[in-house]
């Protein structure tokens, strides 16, 4: 027997169960669990490369590790697997390697109304965990943009006479805009934006990169859009659109040279570095200085104080007056010594608690104060003036 459980209960899904939520998972209805080990030859599971892709594959240094462990422990984690069609969801890896060294898994079985909603699944799956560069982030965001954006259209199309399609003003101004740039609707932006924590502008930008690593993998090959999201390529995010355009208007031949040319361009000091994986230097709790060179979506904090929430491999989860920033890289942070980092926490949180209120109601001349004490020098201490201003709006907005 197959025991049904709410899709909400699903295992390692980090967001809460909500109405934007099940909108935005697409129809996610319910889970089958199978409660015994299954040995690997009873069941065969179908890999879809679209989904397989999503992701990067492991480096063969963490294929070992998972091997190892595997071995050692068991496949503790349960195979995901979209009901009724067979095919894998997550834990591709897993699977490989169980089926090669015969270890039993389990199943779970979710209930999905279509590939689109499966994609978007997946995606909010891996954005869930921690290990991802910050590349892979935005791809992952953009990808369940992109699907949610064409069900959301294409409902529309359908629910109007003989399926015309009237766009809406926001439509049309996009169709405004220059040939080959992407600005996708804000109503779905602003929902996923609230949702992972980063802005609008944010989500759109991720839409464009997206689409742009798509078109490279189609052109080019997914080993390329691998090596990005890995940050191995070492390409910017303008070298990516740009050559994503030169495939569309040009041809991938033009853009392959071009991809040839940027990579043979690095001399031997650089191809050396870019062996050398560098680790993250910095720690939970330290205080940084937010640089925003490289990194459009950090210019309205560029100058702020943060402090570090959570240290990964390739980025830190940092914390503002204002917002929290999920996928920072680490060239982006500068320490500053402060006097007490505890402190510096506390005060963050009375500031963040304070701005939330002054946004809510947007008084200007109160908005510029805590903006202010967002990029003072040393957020553990703050001066006696600068105290009793934070007291009194704390009184303002009932504290």
């Amino acid at each position: 027997m197959k025991e049904l459980i709410a899709a909400s209960e699903l295992p390692t899904l980090n967001q809460k169960p909500n109405q934007q939520e099940t909108w935005g998972i697409t129809h996610c209805e319910s889970l089958s669990l199978q409660p015994d080990l299954l040995p690997p030859s009873s069941t065969t599971l179908q890999i879809d490369p679209e989904f397989k892709n999503l992701i990067p594959p492991l480096s063969s240094e963490e294929k070992v590790q998972l091997e190892a462990n595997l071995k050692e422990f068991g496949c503790i984690d349960p195979l995901i697997v979209w009901l009724g069609r067979g095919i894998l969801l997550d834990g591709h890896n897993r699977y490989e390697i169980c089926t090669s060294l015969q270890i039993p898994y389990k199943i779970v079985e979710i209930n999905l109304l279509d590939r689109g909603a499966a994609i978007c699944w997946i995606a909010n799956h891996q954005l869930g965990r921690r290990n991802i560069t910050p590349e892979t982030a935005s791809y992952l965001r953009g990808k369940r943009y992109l699907h949610l954006k064409g069900n959301r259209e294409d409902n529309l199309k359908q629910n109007l006479p003989k399926g015309n399609f009237f766009p809406s003003v926001e439509d049309d101004l996009e169709q405004d805009q220059p040939k080959g740039n992407f600005f996708p609707s804000g109503n779905t932006a602003k929902t996923l934006a609230e949702q992972y924590k980063v802005s609008d502008r944010t989500i759109k930008n991720d839409a464009q990169f997206t689409a742009a690593l798509d078109t490279l993998a189609t052109a080019l090959g997914e080993d390329l859009k691998h090596s990005i999201l890995t940050r191995i390529a070492r390409l910017t995010k303008k070298e990516i659109l740009s050559l994503a355009n030169v495939v569309r208007n040009e041809g991938k031949e033009v853009a392959q040279n071009l991809l040839e040319n940027k990579r043979n361009s690095s001399d031997i000091t650089q191809q050396i570095k870019d062996k050398q994986r560098v680790p993250n230097p910095h720690c939970v709790g330290e205080v940084c200085q937010i640089i925003a060179k490289g990194d459009p979506d950090l210019k309205q904090f560029s100058g702020c104080w943060c402090i570090i929430g959570e240290v990964n491999a390739y980025s830190c989860y940092v914390w503002t007056w204002r917002m929290d920033f999920p996928t920072v890289k680490p060239e982006n942070l500068e320490p500053i010594y402060v006097g007490c980092e505890e402190k510096a926490s506390q005060n963050c949180y009375r500031i963040r608690q304070l701005a939330n209120k002054i946004y809510e109601e947007f008084e200007p001349t109160h908005a510029v104060v805590v903006e202010a004490l967002g990029r003072i020098a040393d957020p553990s201490h703050l001066t006696p003036k600068q105290e009793r201003i934070l007291a009194f709006l704390e009184n303002e907005y009932t504290f």
